[in-house]
């Protein structure tokens, strides 16, 4: 399953990728994650990896994610592997510059490990999310 949605930053490409680059943010701007660890690597780069705490679901207790680097070209693409007991991620974050600022497009493709209808609801659920995250990182970065 692919979801894309992009959203215009009205800062430098390398003002946004320094920020989403280091998943150690992602509380600021993510409002389901509970906490970020790095487990390997030393800060943001192509050897990090995290130990997320997440709430995909309000009400329910945080769920681990494991989030790994897998291309780290900055300030352009990100590309990160999460995965949780619903579903394996595959986040790739592509940034341009524009007159405005950044372009910054998030494409996922989403293996889930539910059965029916899980992934349908989970569609929905995640497109909302990103949509959400992308408001509050707009709202972050534009002050």
């Amino acid at each position: 399953m692919r979801i894309e949605t992009a959203v215009i930053i009205a800062r430098p490409p390398e003002v946004v990728w320094a920020f989403i680059a280091d998943a150690r943010n992602d509380p600021q701007w993510c409002d389901k994650v509970d906490s970020v660890d790095q487990v390997a690597g030393e800060g943001p780069g192509p050897e990090a990896r995290y130990r997320v705490l997440h709430r995909p679901v309000r009400l329910r207790r945080a769920k681990e994610l494991t989030v790994t680097v897998e291309e780290y070209e900055p300030p352009r693409q990100l590309r990160l592997r999460e995965e949780d007991d619903d579903a394996i991620f595959q986040v790739t974050y592509r940034l341009a510059e524009t007159a405005e600022g950044t372009d910054l497009t998030q494409v996922d493709e989403i293996d889930w490990k539910l059965p029916f209808p899980g992934p349908q609801i989970g569609r929905v659920m995640v497109r909302r999310d990103i949509q959400r995250q992308f408001a509050a990182l707009k709202r972050l970065l534009e002050l």
